[in-house]
C-alpha cells in the first residue's frame, strides 16, 4: 500500500514537470516566432525567459523521471544527463541574453524607426495568463502528492519580466496610434532589462550545477535532521549513512540502517517501510528513500541479553 502510494506520488510529481515543459516550450516557441515576425526586441526577450524556465523544468523532470525509474541508482564522479543537459542549457541563455542585449542597445542608440504589431502585446498579455495558470497547476500537483516545490523560493523573474516586455510594447504600440514616435524606444528598453533576468537565470542554472557537483555531503544540520529522524522509528538499532541526491528540486536518500540480528528478514523490511514513509511524510521535499537494511554487530546488547537469558531459564 505505501508503496503504491509513493510510487503514484513519484508519477504525479513527473506528469507536473511534463505538463509544465510542454507549456513552456510551447510559450518560447509562440513568443520568439511573433517576436521575429514583429520586430519586437521586449517580446523576443520574453521569449528566452520562457527558455531559461523551460531549461529549469526539464533539469528538474529529467531528474525526477530517473529517482523514479531508478531510485537505488548511487551517486558518481561522472557527469549526469540532467547535469551536462542543465551546463548545456545554461550556456545557450547566457549567450542568447548577451546577445538580446546588445541588439536592444543598439536599437536604442541607433533609433527606432517603428512600433511592434498589435500582435505582440497580445501574445504577450496571452502569455502571462498561460504561464500563471501552468504555475497554479504544478503548485496544485505538488500539494496533492506531499511535494515542495522550489525551494529557492518563487521569486517570479518570468512575471516580472513578461510584464516589463508588457509595458514596454504597449508603450511602443500607444506611440505609434499616437504619432508619439519617442515612445518606439520602450520597446528595445524592455528588451535590455529582460536580458537581464535572462542572464540572471543562466548564470543561477550555471552555479547551482557547479555547485551541487562539488558538494558531496549535505550540510551538518540537515543531516543530523534527518539522522534523528530516522533513529526514531522503532526497530531501527542504528544508523550507519544517510546521503542525499538532488533531482531538480527534490531529494532522494539513500539510508543504511542495523537492525536486530535476530529478527526475520520480513521484519527488517517492514523496517525499512516505516523509514522511507517516516521520511517522505516528514521532510516533503524527500522524494524517495532508498533503505539498505544491515544487522547489527551481535555483540552487546543483544548477546549478552541473549546469554542472561539462557542462564536466568537454567536457574530456574
Amino acid at each position: 500500500m505505501v508503496l503504491v502510494a509513493l510510487e503514484q506520488r513519484s508519477v504525479s510529481a513527473e506528469r507536473g514537470s511534463l505538463v509544465s515543459l510542454w507549456g513552456l516550450l510551447g510559450l518560447f516557441i509562440v513568443k520568439g516566432t511573433v517576436g521575429w515576425v514583429t520586430g519586437s526586441k521586449a517580446l523576443l526577450a520574453d521569449a528566452c525567459q520562457s527558455a531559461a524556465d523551460c531549461a529549469g523544468t526539464l533539469t528538474s523532470y529529467l531528474g525526477i523521471r530517473k529517482a523514479r525509474i531508478n531510485p537505488n541508482a548511487t551517486s558518481s564522479s561522472r557527469p549526469q544527463p540532467e547535469s551536462a543537459a542543465a551546463i548545456v542549457l545554461s550556456a545557450m541563455l547566457l549567450v542568447a541574453g548577451i546577445e538580446i542585449g546588445i541588439s536592444s542597445v543598439r536599437s536604442v542608440a541607433n533609433g527606432v524607426d517603428e512600433a511592434p504589431g498589435i500582435g505582440a502585446v497580445i501574445v504577450i498579455a496571452v502569455g502571462i495568463g498561460v504561464r500563471e495558470g501552468l504555475v497554479r497547476y504544478k503548485r496544485s500537483s505538488d500539494s496533492r502528492c506531499g511535494i515542495r516545490g522550489d525551494r529557492a523560493g518563487d521569486n517570479r523573474s518570468d512575471i516580472f519580466a513578461s510584464l516589463t516586455a508588457l509595458v514596454g510594447t504597449s508603450g511602443a504600440v500607444v506611440g505609434d496610434l499616437y504619432d508619439m514616435p519617442f515612445l518606439y524606444v520602450l520597446d528595445p528598453a524592455a528588451g535590455l532589462v529582460i536580458s537581464v533576468f535572462v542572464l540572471r537565470m543562466g548564470y543561477r542554472m550555471t552555479t547551482g550545477v557547479l555547485r551541487a557537483s562539488d558538494r558531496s555531503v549535505m550540510d551538518d544540520s540537515d543531516a543530523q535532521t534527518l539522522l534523528e529522524a530516522v533513529q526514531r522509528v522503532d526497530g531501527v538499532v542504528a544508523v550507519d549513512e544517510v546521503k542525499a541526491r538532488e533531482h531538480g528540486h527534490y531529494i532522494v536518500l539513500d539510508v543504511v540502517i542495523r537492525v536486530n540480528p535476530r529478527i526475520s528478514v520480513f521484519e527488517g523490511q517492514d523496517v525499512a517501510l516505516r523509514v522511507r514513509r517516516q521520511l517522505t511524510k516528514r521532510f516533503i521535499h524527500v522524494m524517495d528513500v532508498a533503505v539498505k537494511v544491515q544487522p547489527y554487530d551481535p555483540g552487546f546488547p543483544y548477546k549478552s541479553n541473549h546469554h542472561e537469558d539462557e542462564l536466568a531459564s537454567l536457574v530456574q
